[in-house]
């Protein structure tokens, strides 16, 4: 099927182009593909491509101007434009994990389809075409399309959690994001995962990241409601806890403090657990502080 996206096509039809010209196959892929496929814009456009990306990145420079970074061991090319967009190009991948929770080693793919194996949701595992005549086709060897339309998060293999427990929150965030649930056999593996003491394996900084994505969300309640159900919440801090009022504060910073203010005295052990500069910190302990000081 046909699957047009919903924004940027001058900039999308330059990359083609390009990639055309340099004899390779282009895709926008991941995030992009499923909002448009929801009827959303998507301003998360990442590409990928069948080769080396350096040729149609500094054709986009030429266009766009700005510069761009070389992320060799993720064979990605990282491009930000004069206006400071940042776009990524990478070549078609697969990926293996040392360990659980380690971070992958990646090696190129032969096709978009072995590439789109290594994803982490199938509603995230399609890519649309963006040059030759197969223009704007979608690629949905997962059946992600069919998920998305039944409301469903599922992961691609057993061992998805296992070789990234983030997954765990990043499943909960598009769950809370959307309106979705977790597919019956990921919500298994789910649990079995944070009984297993897996997100327990991830650094500070990465359990950090994970959560500030979730605060990030609109609304991020539904998401940490979920990974309350999974018991997952306990990787962030013993006592982590939330309500309502996350709500009526901006995302971020507020949030955070937000849940620092409703620990208590597990508040300041939360904030240095994040693990952040001492100055972010100490903005964080006394925005806390004083939500806590309102509440009286």
């Amino acid at each position: 099927m046909k699957l047009p996206p919903l924004n940027d096509l001058p900039l999308l039809e330059k990359a083609a182009g390009l990639a055309l010209a340099a004899g390779l196959e282009l895709y926008a892929v991941g995030g992009c593909a499923r909002d448009w496929a929801m009827g959303r814009r998507s301003e998360d456009i990442d590409f990928l491509l069948s080769g080396d990306p350096l040729p149609v990145v500094e054709g986009m420079e030429k266009e766009y101007g700005g510069r761009h970074q070389k992320f060799g061991p993720f064979l990605t090319v990282r491009f930000f434009s004069s206006e400071n967009r940042r776009l990524d190009f990478a070549r078609f991948r697969r990926e293996t994990y040392a360990k659980p929770a380690a971070l992958p080693s990646a090696s190129a793919a032969a096709s978009a389809e072995e590439d789109l194996k290594r994803r982490d949701f199938t509603c995230n595992s399609m890519a649309v075409r963006l040059d030759g005549p197969e223009a704007f086709s979608l690629l949905d060897p997962y059946k992600g399309l069919e998920d998305i339309r039944s409301g469903l998060v599922r992961v691609l293999h057993e061992k998805s959690f296992e070789d990234d427990p983030t997954r765990i929150f990043r499943a909960a965030r598009f769950a809370g994001r959307f309106g979705w649930r977790l597919e019956a056999g990921t919500l298994e593996l789910a649990l079995a995962a944070v009984k297993a003491g897996l997100p327990g394996l991830l650094s500070r900084e990465r359990l950090r990241n994970e959560l500030v994505k979730i605060l990030s969300e609109a609304d991020p309640l539904p998401a940490l409601e979920l990974l309350k159900g999974l018991g997952a919440l306990a990787f962030m801090h013993p006592a982590f806890a939330f309500g309502g009022s996350l709500r009526g504060l901006a995302a971020g910073n507020e949030r955070l403090a937000g849940i620092a203010a409703l620990m208590g005295p597990a508040g300041d052990e939360f904030l240095a657990g994040l693990r952040l500069s001492k100055r972010e910190t100490r903005a964080l302990r006394e925005m806390a502080e004083k939500m806590k000081a309102e509440q009286k």
